[in-house]
């Protein structure tokens, strides 16, 4: 059982909430890269596609 006095979510989370929506985007869709990934075998070529997701977004 995880002891809640070690995690405050709220502390965890708050510097990505109070971001611009565009880091926001950055952030979220990175999180489902990695997620995606790590379901397959082949981890290579991820970061082409992290930079991939920034540049969408800062244009």
């Amino acid at each position: 059982m995880i002891n809640n006095s070690y995690y405050n979510l709220d502390k965890i989370t708050e510097p990505i909430r109070n971001v611009k929506p565009e880091i926001k985007a950055i952030v979220e869709q990175v999180l489902q890269l990695e997620k995606d990934k790590l379901s397959q075998k082949n981890l290579r070529y991820i970061n082409d596609d992290i930079l991939k997701i920034i540049k969408e977004n800062i244009q």
